[in-house]
């Protein structure tokens, strides 16, 4: 008998920690839409001096109106004259975020390397050539100057598109803070 008291015990909580909550939330939720929405009023809000279109445009990323731009705001003024070139290398510091959620206000960080001063000391800058980035990102890149610091919003189509990774759902609206070190 105590045998199967014990069995039963061990079923009954089992299948109590195997309940959901109500409470859950999906921040992912009509992602397609939220990100869609979102970088149309980021591109309503922005002045013209401050949209950039990419630097060729697919026929394939004809499919929404604001497919072919990045949104920039600039951070900091650099002090360099040149810009990168398409199959330069660069050496940059970077964050990518999604756009904003009910858990991570500021946007989920999903890749990146460190902007705080103190990390400087110990991490360097991300070296790759401009053409391993995305679109958006190698779009920013060759408009930038040495020193520049940028914040950078990439509609998901110049970003990683219709395609989901373990950290980016598909259909994201990209916001990149971008830092040119050196090319």
């Amino acid at each position: 008998m105590r045998k199967y008291l014990f069995i039963l015990t061990v079923l009954a909580m089992g299948l109590t920690s195997c309940s959901e909550s109500d409470d859950t939330i999906d921040e992912y939720a009509d992602w397609q839409n939220r990100n869609e929405a979102f970088f149309e009023n980021a591109y309503r809000a922005h002045n013209t001096a401050s949209i950039i279109k990419k630097w060729s445009l697919d026929e394939d990323f004809m499919d929404y109106a604001y497919t072919d731009c990045i949104l920039i705001d600039v951070l900091q003024t650099g002090t360099g004259t040149t810009s990168p070139l398409y199959t330069s290398s660069v050496k940059v510091y970077y964050v990518g975020r999604l756009i904003p959620t009910t858990s991570y206000p500021e946007g989920k960080v999903f890749d990146g390397t460190p902007f705080n001063e103190l990390d400087r000391d110990i991490t360097r800058p991300t070296e790759l050539n401009v053409s391993s980035f995305i679109h958006g990102v190698s779009t920013a890149l060759q408009h930038m100057h040495k020193g520049d610091r940028w914040r950078v919003t990439i509609p998901y189509q110049l970003g990683y598109g219709t395609t989901s990774s373990p950290n980016i759902p598909a259909y994201s609206t990209l916001v990149f803070e971008l830092e040119l070190v050196d090319f």
